[in-house]
């Protein structure tokens, strides 16, 4: 009988709501259910920052001075790609960003606040870099990973910045034989735990391979692991 009253008070203080409160309620319940995903995985992170850069800063010593391969799916305005393209440090290194540069492939339902097909669209607009390093592939995934053929390198770093399951589990299916011991994964948007959370975690179950939390954000929104086989 409580249980019942219980949910009748929930419904009529929903209808008392606004769409974004019921969506900062929503974005809550993601926090809390990112927290549980992963302790139930054993991903326990030694140090956390307030912002990404922090994030970026505490991994980027241990190759920062090798020649890096640096992939990056989701390259919106290129802030990340401007990031990493003064810190990597050897002039053999290369940084290649994928992006269609059109938005979002698919309408995207952020625990209740809904981004429409082609949101983050620079309307075609690929970021200038004067960094020669620096080139750009411009298309869906589909359309331009099947035939990239990654260049020679010593160290692979790939950032997951494209929102979306779907976006994001192909792309890990697809450089699934680059992915080895010593590889670096950053996803930049863990906080929606149906995408890239239940991407990574469908590509482990599939692969058998295992990821060290290396580190995060404070919210754990923004997570770097290193492939160990």
């Amino acid at each position: 009988m409580f249980l019942r009253l219980f949910k009748r008070m929930l419904t009529a203080l929903g209808a008392l709501l606004s769409d974004k409160a019921v969506h900062r309620l929503q974005m809550i319940l993601s926090y809390v259910r990112l927290g549980r995903w992963m302790k139930a995985r054993g991903f326990r992170f030694p140090v956390r920052f307030a912002e990404r850069d922090g994030v970026f800063a505490a991994v980027a010593p241990e190759f920062k001075d090798k020649r890096v391969l640096y992939l990056e799916f989701g390259v919106y305005k290129g802030n990340s790609m401007r990031w990493w393209s003064r810190t990597l440090t050897h002039p053999e290194s290369r940084l290649h960003g994928f992006d269609s540069f059109e938005g979002l492939p698919e309408a995207f339902d952020d625990a209740g606040g809904k981004y429409a097909k082609g949101w983050f669209s620079t309307e075609g607009q690929i970021p200038q870099m004067e960094d020669p390093r620096v080139k750009f592939f411009k298309g869906w995934f589909e359309q331009t990973l099947p035939g990239y053929k990654l260049p020679e390198h010593d160290v692979l770093v790939i950032t997951l910045d494209a929102d979306l399951y779907s976006s994001t589990i192909y792309v890990l299916r697809q450089l699934r034989p680059h992915i080895q011991a010593g590889t670096y994964v950053y996803f930049d948007d863990m906080s929606r735990p149906d995408h890239e959370p239940r991407a990574l975690e469908e590509f482990m179950q599939e692969t058998g391979l295992k990821f060290r939390p290396l580190a995060a954000d404070v919210t754990l929104n923004n997570a770097f692991f290193v492939c160990e086989g």
